[in-house]
């Protein structure tokens, strides 16, 4: 399965993702639900789709990129880069556009025979059911990472749905080796919470793919260990540093 990178290399703060989408949906238009996530199946009516996006919009080294995985890969190459002017304006501000980089990959999913380990930065990965049943469980640090451990199985399961392994889905098991932080944030007008974890499964993501709620915007960074390092080291460093 392809997975291309469109880099820019104007910066973006992780906070304007939003209008980041917004203004390169606004130049491939709404009828492409691949950018924008909703389904369109339904002329007139609004509303999204739950099936795991195949592109994703985020922020690397304080510059803006676009991920897409399959079908999300090939509309960033056949439809985006043919429409991208030289020029988008994010949030009020222009951005040159014009030296993008673009970088292509193979990746070969598969279900494993033993378990292999990642990082998951930044983690939104509870939905409203699964958030009051953590609020149960306070104090109780083994069964709420049971709820963790079905997230994340859930998740890895769904984003098999839409490759070569959607009928050996089943097979995929995940588990939370390590729980190193817990943070609330606020995503629109809701708030959640949002993890920085170790885990393992039998089914091992990409690098870079992202895992969970508001993925598609940056939350849920897959990450290789040197990856998931960095970006933890860096926050905790800069924390005490503004302390």
């Amino acid at each position: 399965m392809q997975i291309s990178t469109l880099s820019f290399s104007f910066p973006l703060h992780p906070g304007d993702t939003r209008a980041f989408r917004a203004a390169i949906v606004e130049q491939i238009g709404l009828g492409n639900s691949l950018f924008h996530g909703h389904d369109n199946s339904e002329p007139g009516v609004t509303k999204y789709t739950h099936q795991y996006p195949l592109i994703k919009f985020g922020v690397y080294r304080g510059r803006a990129f676009i991920m897409g995985m399959g079908a999300g890969a090939q509309a960033i190459l056949r439809q985006l880069i043919p429409a991208l002017p030289d020029q988008l304006l994010i949030a009020g501000r222009p951005c040159d556009t014009s030296d993008f980089k673009l970088t292509n990959r193979q990746w070969e999913p598969e279900v494993l025979s033993e378990y292999r380990t990642f990082g998951l930065y930044q983690w939104v990965a509870l939905n409203k059911d699964n958030y009051e049943s953590w609020k149960e469980h306070e104090g109780r640090p083994a069964a709420r990472r049971l709820i963790l451990d079905r997230c994340l199985t859930g998740q890895l399961r769904n984003l098999a749905k839409q490759t070569e392994l959607a009928e050996k889905r089943e097979q995929i098991v995940a588990r939370i080796l390590r729980t190193d932080k817990v943070k609330r944030i606020q995503w629109k007008s809701a708030k959640f919470i949002a993890f920085n974890v170790v885990a393992e499964s039998n089914f091992n993501p990409p690098a870079g793919l992202g895992l969970g709620r508001c993925h598609s915007f940056g939350f849920g960074e897959v990450c290789s260990e040197r990856r998931y390092q960095l970006l933890t080291v860096k926050k905790s460093k800069q924390a005490v540093t503004n302390t």
